[in-house]
C-alpha cells in the first residue's frame, strides 16, 4: 500500500473542498478515505490547522476536520517523536521549522509528501507529489 504524508495546506484544502488542491492530491486523499492508500497526518499539521481554523483563515471548524479524518480508513495521525526529530536534524537548517518537521515525517516513514510548497518539491531530500 502506498504511504503519503500530507502537509497543512493540502489537508486544509481537502477538508474545505478548496479548488486550489491539485487533482492528484485530491485523488490521493479521496483514496485515503476508502483505505486504498495510507495518509499520515503529522501532529504538527493538526496543530497548524487548529490555529488557522480558530483564526477563521479557513472555512472549516476543527470538529469538521476531525470528523473527516475519522471517517477515512486510510488516515493516521503520527506524532513528532525522537526518531523524527533526529531525521529533522539531517534536513537543511534554512528551511522553516514546520517544513522540516513535516518533511522529516515523510522521510522517516519513507512516504511521499503531498505538498504545494515549491521549495520542498524542488529539493532532493524528500519525495513529493502535487500536480
Amino acid at each position: 500500500m502506498d504511504t503519503y504524508v500530507v502537509d497543512t495546506h493540502a489537508l486544509a484544502w481537502f477538508v474545505s473542498e478548496d479548488k486550489r488542491l491539485s487533482p492528484t492530491a485530491t485523488q490521493i486523499l479521496c483514496q485515503a478515505e476508502t483505505g486504498e492508500v495510507q495518509v499520515l497526518i503529522p501532529t504538527l499539521v493538526l496543530a497548524e490547522l487548529t490555529h488557522i481554523a480558530q483564526k477563521k483563515k479557513i472555512a472549516v471548524t476543527i470538529e469538521t476536520l476531525l470528523e473527516k479524518i475519522n471517517q477515512g480508513d486510510g488516515f493516521n495521525i503520527v506524532s513528532f517523536d525522537f526518531p523524527i526529530f533526529q531525521t529533522m536534524l539531517q534536513l537543511p537548517e534554512n528551511w522553516d521549522i514546520h517544513d522540516r518537521i513535516i518533511a522529516a515525517t515523510a522521510s522517516y516513514y519513507q512516504a511521499i509528501l503531498i505538498t504545494r510548497d515549491e521549495m520542498l518539491r524542488d529539493s532532493y531530500e524528500v519525495k513529493t507529489v502535487w500536480d
